[in-house]
């Protein structure tokens, strides 16, 4: 058994508590040690640590991590900051004073001045490189009326001294991604050395032509499949210069210096086209080389295939955009532009809003308006399925992971959604089992398989959607509060019906054309009628409470019933408007609405509190005076031989009027 993998965590001020915290967890994977001195001090205690045995990796922050690095032979990995830590920071910070100031160690990284000026644009942020700097710049803010600094911990330390409030930057969370970073660096070395030592037997089985390169160019190895494609025999190439035999290749490597990585490059060599990858090889955590990885594209869309094709469906798209939910209110304008904003960025967002208000249209729509719109877009309703056939339903399973397995596994809808969006409906019904899963996907940006051991990388945008107080959820313990705030960056809501009625004309003028050409009716008298009813509902305030569901269900009725009536729309209208209504009843947001005698009320009684009967003859009221109107107006135009505005004159009302009288 080889040795246990060293850590050591070096960090005082705030940062000493974390650790203090955190290293625990890491117990069972390798040695954690911790080093409470700073700087020289901190330096000559991990060269103690390496004269007693190997150190794998060094944990630090700020200005300590750059301290160690330029000094040590071990890799140092720094604890770094995410949005997320900055807006718990800035919150709790907010919560004693509103005059905050963000103040971060060396620059501040691209994607967190992105972050900062979406989400906290009134902060100041500034950075320091030393302790000194750090104190000119915490008495300038002091001097400049700022009361608290958001901060790592020797310029938190520094604020309290000078009385302003100190809010520690870094979290748990921050700690425990440095140490899974390190614990990863330390394991890619190993992996690496041990990849070096069995090399060239390795080399052989291989499908792709691979070739290692030592740091000054010279070719070390290579296998078969690679000389067969430079055309000589592989003793030929050994020892040789690259840039010599083969300069097509060359050029992938004078693109990438030695100890960085380099993506996919397509290289023409001996009349075919290779698809090459550039990885670099490390000696002790030292840059020692490059691995060469050549395929012909044919191998790689084969690849491709097997691996995320295997049982997976046809692409999946969104059919709708951000056009398709309807409005004219500012409720639904505004989220709209909301959602138009949010598209634009690769954050999460939870979409908030009652059951038929549109919350998908909203997140295919954002989908389609991304930067992944050619990708895939796929939806599930987590509150439709069984905790164990979601889990499988969105992690996919190996062969032989249960009872009835598909042979060769099922990739999950994670993979499906790779380079797309994955949008979980009623994310609020998945059971506390799978949110922790659900977790560790948003934080790695990978997924393991039921019955599988291997992550698999994703790269999937994630919407969410609930219609119930997440919370309210938190706070009785049914809903992760870990979770809730990675779903919670971004939230967009759908309003109700309720809060948009002069949404519902256009709306229903919409749903009657769709629902009469899905059911081939002619929707022109069930138009009519609906105009009229609309007017009704919005004189005696319904809410709609099913929303634009319940609107499309009842204007779908409508379209049926709409064939009773003769020419004029009058006749039938009174036996019609009942069968519309029928006896099922309203529902609220508390249920089916209810009389004083416990009976349910239909929604023509929740309308205008009488029997559906009632509302039916009053509606052909309505509906006679919009008819008697539409005749009047063409009459005064025919005899005003089609001059508007002299028919308007003649009737006294505006041209406006006319126009409406003329529509019905």
């Amino acid at each position: 058994m080889g040795q246990r993998t060293l850590i050591l965590a070096v960090g005082f001020h705030g940062l000493r508590r974390l650790l203090q915290e955190v290293a625990p967890e890491y117990a069972h994977l390798a040695d954690v040690e911790r080093i409470t001195t700073g700087f020289e001090e901190a330096v000559v205690a991990v060269q103690q640590w390496q004269a007693q045995r190997r150190v794998d990796a060094v944990v630090a922050a700020g200005s300590h991590a750059a301290y160690l690095r330029d000094r040590l032979d071990v890799p140092v990995v720094s604890v770094r900051v995410d949005g997320y830590d900055v807006m718990r920071a800035l919150a709790q910070a907010r919560a004693v004073t509103e005059s905050v100031a963000l103040l971060v160690f060396d620059q501040v990284p691209p994607e967190l001045q992105q972050f900062l000026q979406a989400f906290a644009p009134g902060v100041p942020v500034h950075h320091y490189r030393s302790a000194n700097e750090a104190r000119q710049v915490v008495a300038t803010l002091a001097a400049s009326g700022v009361q608290g600094i958001v901060a790592p911990g020797l310029a938190t330390d520094l604020a309290r001294q000078a009385g302003l409030h100190g809010e520690f930057l870094y979290s748990p969370e921050a700690v425990r991604r440095a140490f899974d970073d390190a614990l990863a660096l330390v394991a890619a070395a190993h992996a690496e050395s041990a990849r070096r030592q069995r090399l060239d037997a390795i080399l052989g089985e291989l499908r792709e032509g691979v070739m290692a390169v030592d740091r000054h160019g010279r070719i070390e190895t290579l296998n078969e499949l690679m000389a067969q494609w430079l055309g000589q025999t592989r003793s030929h190439w050994v020892g040789r210069a690259l840039s010599e035999v083969a300069p097509e290749l060359a050029q992938a490597f004078e693109a990438n210096p030695v100890g960085q990585r380099e993506g996919e490059t397509i290289v023409p060599l001996q009349g075919r086209d290779l698809v090459i990858q550039c990885r670099p090889l490390q000696e002790g955590g030292t840059p020692s080389g490059h691995l060469l990885i050549a395929q012909e594209p044919a191998t790689i869309r084969q690849s491709e295939r097997r691996l995320r094709g295997r049982g997976r469906p046809q692409p999946v798209g969104a059919r709708y955009g951000l056009h398709d939910f309807l409005g004219v209110s500012r409720a639904a304008r505004h989220a709209v532009t909301l959602a138009e904003r949010y598209a634009a960025t690769d954050s999460t967002t939870l979409i908030l809003g009652e059951s038929g208000t549109g919350k998908e249209i909203l997140a295919q729509g954002m989908h389609q308006a991304s930067a992944r719109a050619a990708g895939p877009f796929v939806a599930i309703n987590c509150g439709a399925l069984p905790e164990t056939l979601l889990e499988s339903e969105l992690f996919g399973y190996e062969e032989g992971a249960f009872t009835g397995a598909r042979k060769g596994g099922k990739p999950g809808l994670f993979e499906h959604a790779h380079t797309g969006t994955l949008f979980l409906d009623e994310v609020a019904e998945v059971s506390p089992a799978l949110q922790a899963r659900l977790l560790r996907v948003l934080q790695e940006r990978e997924v393991q398989r039921v019955g599988g051991a291997e992550a698999i990388p994703v790269d999937v945008r994630i919407l969410a959607a609930t219609h119930t107080d997440l919370a309210a959820r938190v706070r009785d313990g049914s809903f992760r509060l870990d979770l809730y705030y990675r779903l919670h960056i971004l939230v967009l809501r759908a309003p109700p019906l309720r809060e948009r009625p002069e949404d519902l004309p256009g709306l229903a003028k919409y749903l009657v054309a769709r629902v009469a050409r899905r059911l081939d009716r002619e929707p022109m008298v069930a138009q009519t009628a609906v105009t009229v009813l609309l007017a009704a509902t919005r004189a005696q305030a319904y809410p709609w409470p099913g929303n634009v569901r319940e609107l499309e269900n009842f204007i779908e009725r409508l379209v049926i019933a709409a064939e009773c009536f003769d020419g004029s729309g009058q006749v039938a209208l009174a036996e019609v408007i009942p069968e519309v209504f029928g006896d099922a009843p309203a529902v609220t947001s508390d249920g089916p609405a209810r009389d004083e005698a416990g009976s349910w009320i239909a929604p023509g009684e929740l309308l205008h509190g009488q029997r559906p009967q009632a509302l039916a003859r009053a509606t052909v009221r309505s509906m006679g005076e919009v008819q008697s109107r539409q005749q009047r107006a063409l009459l005064a135009l025919r005899n005003s031989h089609g001059n508007r505005a002299a028919a308007a004159q003649t009737l006294g009302v505006s041209r406006t009027t006319l126009w409406r009288w003329l529509r019905g």
